[in-house]
């Protein structure tokens, strides 16, 4: 099943309008403002970084309800983002999400890099993220293509990330579309903050680049 046709048939599900997709190039594609490379299996998307005092997330949409605790809000909202994500050929069917927010066990599935690009350089997204107990960033690796969760609400399928405007998760959370699979930490809510060493006041706008690796 390819990607677009895996993808129409959860917006079918959901009930809601699929985001327009537009070929760009062999291979690239543009879906509102993401652009997705199925070649480099690369999606790119425009972002701002947030004016947050301490992070749980590492990404929210725009206008999302967690920009409060986020640490950068992306230009699109959580149904395209999984789509785009779908299209780079990451599947939801391997993906389990945590449970609850803080679960301690580890979310799973496909891996992915996370990147970011302002002023000129790139850097992982684990260096954006600063533990002020060990006053270290996040270890480097992969992140993990959940999907988020569904639930019920008696008049259709509710997609929780579109929900809680939650792309990105820190501290594992059925909401994220993409987790943090490293354990230590889920115990650091009101710990991690943005890494003021890298000099990305808020308001900054950054580049957010997801690359989905090899299983």
């Amino acid at each position: 099943m390819t990607g677009l046709v895996f993808f129409s048939l959860i917006v079918a599900m959901m009930s809601v309008q699929a985001p327009a997709v537009e070929k760009i190039a062999d291979g690239v594609y543009r879906i509102g403002q993401l652009r997705v490379d199925t070649v480099k299996r690369e999606l790119i998307a425009p972002a701002t970084v947030n004016d947050v005092m301490t992070i749980e997330f590492l990404a929210n949409t725009k206008g999302g309800l967690k920009a409060y605790e986020s640490a950068i809000t992306v230009e699109t909202d959580a149904i395209t983002f999984n789509a785009a994500l779908i299209l780079l050929g990451l599947d939801p069917a391997r993906g389990k999400p945590s449970r609850f927010q803080f679960d301690p066990g580890t979310p799973e599935g496909d891996p992915v890099e996370l990147h970011l690009e302002f002023k000129g350089k790139r850097i992982r997204a684990e260096q954006l993220l600063l533990d002020q107990r060990s006053k270290k960033t996040l270890p480097v690796g992969p992140w993990v293509y959940t999907g988020s969760t569904f639930y019920d609400a008696g008049h259709g399928k509710v997609f929780v990330a579109e929900q809680d405007g939650v792309l990105i998760g820190l501290m594992h959370g059925p909401a994220a579309i993409i987790d943090n699979p490293r354990n230590d930490a889920v115990d650091g809510f009101g710990f991690f903050v943005i890494n003021p060493a890298l000099g990305v006041p808020p308001g900054s706008h950054v580049s957010l680049i997801i690359t989905a690796l090899k299983r």
